[in-house]
């Protein structure tokens, strides 16, 4: 198994979501671990580095050709999520610093360094929920409860489903009185009530 196969079986086994396990984001650690195609995986290294260093890396090292105008791809589809999944740690500047740095974790070069190995693997997995698990207790959180006809449902956050919950608990009992919903969508949920 190639290095990049290798570290795309590794985001998919500590839970990262299939979009941060496309090639820009394999690419985006294997950058940020200095690990060049022959390079041994105990010789991973975390620097702190520049999303710039970073797809320099990637187009030497493995023949693709991403454009300097793509940093901002980087970092909304790999790095702002390794961070969240404790992959990644920043420098604490301003974004729009010069200054502005990313490092791989101690943890996750641990694991890099000792890939054949399962133990930091779980340690990691036992101390860090998956970005996934992170993603849906969020999504979950987020969720506000309507009551409709006398039974309890939930809308997805959002202006459009604030006005429908206001309309549907607020308005409709004052100005009609025991009038009944007879269909309601979510943004998610398109039938919810029908």
């Amino acid at each position: 198994m190639d290095k990049i196969d290798r570290v795309r079986q590794l985001l998919i086994d500590i839970g990262m979501p299939k979009r941060q396990q496309a090639d820009i984001c394999v690419l985006t650690i294997l950058g940020m671990a200095n690990l060049k195609k022959t390079t041994k995986w105990t010789k991973a290294t975390n620097e702190w580095l520049r999303i710039h260093d970073i797809i320099a890396f990637a187009n030497k090292n493995y023949g693709v050709s991403y454009a300097e105008n793509s940093r901002e791809t980087f970092r909304k589809q790999a790095l702002h999520h390794f961070r969240t999944a404790a992959i990644v740690e920043d420098n604490n500047k301003a974004t729009n610093s010069p200054e502005y740095r990313y490092r791989l974790t101690a943890e996750f070069l641990e694991i890099l360094r000792k890939i054949n190995t399962v133990k930091p693997l779980k340690a990691f997995k036992k101390n860090h929920q998956s970005l996934m698990e992170i993603y849906a207790s969020k999504k979950e959180m987020k969720k506000m409860p309507v009551r409709i006809n006398g039974k309890d449902f939930t809308f997805s956050t959002g202006k459009h489903n604030q006005l429908q919950k206001a309309i549907i608990e607020e308005f409709a009992p004052r100005f009609a009185p025991n009038a009944e919903c007879l269909y309601v969508g979510d943004t998610i949920q398109k039938d919810l009530v029908k």
